[in-house]
């Protein structure tokens, strides 16, 4: 490996006591993914390779919410300090790795990927062995204190063990490092659990180097906000509210309209096109992405969909994982779940439920339909009440419908089937078998009355002759 190498190690492994939850504090969402996925992607960036993250509490569930190739994970147990945890994290590192190693936490998820970039290159330039992200805070709180001398850094002391004149200095540290990794490895190998928590500190390693005279760079970060913590509920709502409207403001500048900015929730993955009307009480999270004129009257969950361009999403629709092509109709309350493409002016109506359902183009289906494992031609009309019957209790099997159909009213299709092009499926058919190109299909049974027989009925269960019926008293 070269000496411009950088990797990565993401601290994450703690429980967060005073969120006051059994998740672990990293999984809690935050603009509405993981707040540890927030921090890996900033990291990411920078194309750190490799990225170890350092769990501990609930291990496999936070491993599980990172989706990054380039991830290790390093497993902190007990869990005695961050010095501690970068040890374990080091020790996933190439044995040959030469280079320089980030040190960032996975409950700081506000950091900009350009904010570490400028890290990066100012630790380059000064030539420094150690860096490390301070910043200047009129109330320092309990936050480890920057100790210098004659300019020059030669400790962090946290607050717990600082002295009443220590805890006056206003430059705290964030946590963030850059250390040569073999200064890494050789410094983490002194520290000592010397302190009131009887814990290995990280900032200890400013010290083991001030002491070997290695160069020491404090850089000053701009920005106070990228660096604050997530370390309780109401912390954690708090970033919540920023990232939301920070979004919402740049969205809107760019020309999408907020009926009510307060109450639209959109992630920053989210792409939405310019013309675009979104109504009161919206969530539209992960990689949405809403083409030109898309109007969403209110009330909706999107997640992961593509829309395309003048398509009109009505009151209480939800979406997750599919496509909606152009200048579709979807709703009220439709619930178009994963798998569904709509290939464009379709009429997905109210208390319609799709799945895995690919849909061919100016298909509609206007009411109190199931459509699932279906594939269904263009131009054809499916009436409501037509379910496709695709799970026999053990599998889902497919249904094909043609172009051109007209499927009737209260049409059940007993899948696997298929139904050809230009097929007319009279109401309350039952489908069991292939219907042919042009055919019309029925399975109805022959109506049949019996005159008089309400009478009869009533007689039997002594109703008075004038039909009203006799009722039971509740006891």
């Amino acid at each position: 490996m070269t000496t411009n190498s950088v990797a990565a190690i993401i601290l994450a492994a703690g429980r967060g006591t005073r969120m006051r939850s059994n998740r672990a504090k990293v999984l809690h969402e935050l603009g509405g993914e993981p707040m540890i996925a927030r921090a890996v992607r900033a990291v990411a960036a920078l194309e750190a390779d490799p990225v170890v993250i350092v769990v501990g509490h609930q291990a496999r569930e936070v491993e599980a919410a990172v989706n990054y190739s380039n991830a290790r994970f390093a497993l902190q147990e007990p869990q005695r300090g961050t010095g501690d945890a970068a040890r374990c994290g080091l020790a996933q590192l190439p044995a040959n790795f030469i280079g320089d190693v980030l040190i960032t936490y996975g409950d700081m998820p506000a950091i900009k990927s350009s904010t570490l970039r400028g890290f990066l290159d100012a630790h380059r330039k000064r030539g420094a062995k150690l860096s490390f992200i301070s910043i200047i805070l009129d109330d320092p709180a309990a936050y480890g204190r920057v100790i210098r001398a004659s300019g020059t850094v030669e400790r962090i002391v946290e607050f717990r063990d600082a002295s009443p004149a220590e805890r006056g200095v206003k430059e705290i540290n964030t946590g963030f490092y850059l250390v040569d990794c073999a200064l890494l490895r050789s410094a983490l190998a002194e520290l000592k659990p010397a302190n009131a928590q009887d814990e290995y500190y990280l900032t200890d390693i400013i010290a083991i180097a001030h002491a070997r005279n290695e160069k020491i760079e404090a850089w000053v970060a701009d920005d106070p906000a990228e660096f604050a913590g997530i370390n309780s509920r109401e912390e954690l709502a708090n970033m919540e509210a920023e990232i939301r409207v920070a979004v919402n403001r740049k969205l809107m500048q760019s020309g999408v309209t907020m009926v009510d900015p307060a109450t639209a929730y959109i992630s920053e993955q989210a792409e939405i096109a310019p013309d675009c009307v979104i109504g009161p009480n919206v969530q539209i999270l992960g990689a949405c992405k809403l083409g030109e004129g898309v109007r969403i009257d209110g009330t909706a969950w999107l997640s992961n969909v593509t829309v395309g361009p003048r398509c009109h999403l009505k009151l209480g629709v939800r979406a997750e994982d599919c496509v909606i092509g152009e200048e579709s109709e979807i709703g009220p309350f439709a619930h178009l779940r994963a798998g569904t493409e709509l290939e464009g002016h379709n009429r997905i109506g109210n208390f319609v439920e799709t799945k895995k359902a690919r849909v061919g183009r100016g298909t509609k289906a206007s009411h109190l339909s199931y459509l699932g494992d279906a594939t269904i031609g263009a131009d054809t009309n499916i009436g409501c009440g037509v379910i496709t019957v695709n799970y026999d209790g053990y599998d889902k099997h497919q249904t094909e419908i043609g172009d051109r159909c007209m499927v009737g009213c209260d049409t059940q299709l007993v899948a696997p089937v298929k139904v050809g092009s230009d097929v007319y499926v009279a109401s309350g058919t039952t489908i069991i078998r292939e219907v042919p190109d042009g055919a019309l299909v029925m399975s109805h049974h022959p109506q049949r009355e019996k005159p008089g027989w309400m009478a009869s009925w009533r007689k039997r269960h002594n109703d008075s002759p004038d039909g009203s019926l006799r009722r039971k008293k509740d006891h």
